[in-house]
């Protein structure tokens, strides 16, 4: 994951990076509004986002986070944002510029953490490319897309697009670690449970192709295949 943090105290530059290193993420660090919208201009590849997500502080000096928020909003690419500070005051005026998140100063290690992953969610994309299939994951594309991804996230679930076929589908979220795993091996297919409003599909996923089929399950049945494969994801887990 790669966050830019724009924070004007060096001793929480210091903090921030030491934290940050600690759980693999890679930083790059602003001492104001002005040099991290220099920052972001300088990422922007394709109408995308190279970094993952921005940790603002509100109160610094040339450009404060505020004005530095309402800017990316006007000027770039969706960027989910967590606006920061040691004075509540600075909530609702953070949110009504475009932050997706405020945090208040000081806060636990775990704390901030678990925010950092929440608003780096992502979605996977399934590229069927003549007879080959790739993946990779791709952040939102608004703060709409980003509640949808955080509420599907603490349900367990990722959302897949399929790029060359006319589908999306819903499914357990260390569906993209098998997936890794079973690329890095000698990869055949596998099937997993599509988990779009309990539609009783399985997805069949092979090398060069993405199937959909229907399944004729009581609702018990298809409960008890979720159960199965819940307990089978568990291998999955990202260390």
């Amino acid at each position: 994951m790669k966050i830019l943090i724009a924070e004007d105290n060096a001793d929480i530059r210091i903090l921030h990076q030491k934290r940050l290193s600690q759980w693999g993420y890679h930083v790059d660090f602003a001492s104001n509004g002005k040099e991290a919208l220099a920052h972001i201009q300088k990422n922007e590849k394709k109408d995308r986002m190279t970094y993952d997500l921005c940790l603002m502080d509100i109160n610094m000096p040339i450009m404060d986070g505020i004005e530095a928020i309402q800017t990316i909003r006007k000027n770039t690419p969706y960027l989910p944002i967590i606006a920061y500070s040691a004075d509540l005051d600075n909530k609702t005026p953070s949110l009504k510029a475009g932050a997706d998140e405020f945090l208040l100063k000081p806060h636990p290690a775990n704390s901030l953490k678990e925010k950092l992953e929440e608003c780096a969610v992502k979605q996977i994309i399934l590229y069927l490319d003549n007879e080959s299939l790739s993946m990779c994951r791709i952040g939102p594309a608004d703060g709409e897309e980003l509640t949808e991804l955080r509420m599907l996230d603490k349900k367990g679930i990722a959302k897949f697009t399929v790029i060359g076929s006319p589908f999306q589908f819903l499914a357990h979220k260390n569906i993209q670690h098998k997936l890794l795993h079973e690329f890095n091996n000698d990869f055949q297919y596998i099937e997993l449970l599509d988990r779009t409003h309990q539609e009783h599909s399985i997805i069949q996923i092979h090398a060069s192709q993405v199937w959909m089929k229907k399944q004729n399950l009581t609702p018990e049945e298809f409960q008890k295949m979720v159960t199965e494969e819940d307990e089978l994801m568990k291998k999955y887990e990202n260390p």
